[in-house]
């Protein structure tokens, strides 16, 4: 009886087993040359004869359709300098200030450092919660006179601006200089000139981490459309005169501009295929519009249908933008 049992349970067992391994090789086991058409047909490869598949994996390859690429967020896009520690003037009106490669809690302890071992000028404060540092007092021309120097986040990732003014004493009061009263071109230039020379291996200032941190620019996503802007937190001119040069340094061709309207004309050539019923585009305006004061967005006139070719054309502006 006990022989009996045990035939039966060890019958039902490889039963199972039977019918388990019937089961796994039913899987469907797709040939490589079947994948490989597919990676073919859809442009992905054009020499697909390099891959051997020893260890083929049941099923087909999977593309994602529309709706499903557009639920996988875009990553951030940030700027980042041109080149390390690059160095320029700029000068925009009464606005002069020099341009730096280099984080703002790197270039503050230089710019203090400049006027401690200046021969003319010596320190006399500095806020790194606004930015700036001051120089005492001097005589200019019988008035009381002070530089201020200004650190501020660059347009693009790790980079600086530093804007240098220059204040007299009247009526007790401290007022700037306008540019075409003050010597700040012969200071400008002596201060470019030693950040020139200057090791940017100083150090960087804990207390002035705080200015890296005050981004004046950022892409954002139309609310609707989803279309890249870029926001600049700078004012209208700034941001007009920064667009002009990005335009320039990432090769458009400039048509016409109209600085009343805020819109820029490029020749921009996009013809279609025949499969793609979308009409060809020869041109593209580039918009500025200021949204409040010190604050600008940056926007194509491509609409939804386009929106591939808007988002490429925002992410190469903001590349140049300084």
């Amino acid at each position: 009886m006990k022989n009996f049992l045990l035939f039966i349970l060890t019958t039902s067992f490889l039963s199972c087993a039977i019918e388990k391994t019937e089961v796994i090789n039913k899987k469907e086991i797709v040939d490589a040359s079947k994948n490989q058409s597919i990676l073919l047909d859809q442009n992905i490869l054009e020499d697909p004869s390099f891959i051997v598949d020893k260890y083929p994996i049941s099923g087909e390859i999977e593309f994602l359709n529309d709706t499903e690429k557009k639920s996988t967020p875009r990553p951030k896009q940030l700027f980042s300098a041109a080149s390390s520690n690059e160095i320029r003037l700029h000068k925009l009106g009464e606005i002069r200030w020099v341009y730096l490669g280099l984080e703002p809690s790197a270039v503050w302890p230089m710019t203090i450092q400049f006027l401690e071992t200046n021969d003319n000028l010596s320190l006399d404060s500095f806020d790194p919660n606004t930015g700036k540092i001051t120089s005492k007092e001097f005589k200019k021309n019988n008035v009381d006179s002070k530089y201020v120097f200004k650190i501020e986040r660059g347009l693009q990732q790790s980079s600086s601006e530093i804007f240098v003014s220059q204040l007299n004493k009247i009526n007790n009061s401290w007022q700037i200089v306008s540019s075409k009263d003050n010597k700040l071109d012969e200071l400008i230039n002596e201060f470019y000139e030693y950040l020139s020379s200057s090791d940017p291996s100083t150090g960087t200032s804990l207390v002035a981490l705080n200015l890296n941190a005050s981004n004046k620019t950022e892409v954002i996503s139309d609310d609707e459309s989803g279309i890249s802007k870029i926001k600049l937190r700078i004012n209208f001119a700034r941001a007009w005169a920064a667009l002009r040069r990005s335009l320039l340094l990432a090769g458009y061709k400039i048509i016409d501009e109209d600085r009343n309207e805020g819109v820029f004309y490029l020749e921009y050539i996009v013809r279609r295929s025949l499969l793609d019923r979308r009409q060809d585009i020869t041109s593209v305006e580039i918009f500025v519009r200021e949204t409040k004061p010190n604050e600008c967005l940056i926007f194509t006139s491509l609409g939804l249908e386009n929106k591939d070719l808007s988002d490429e054309i925002i992410s190469e502006i903001n590349q140049s933008l300084s």
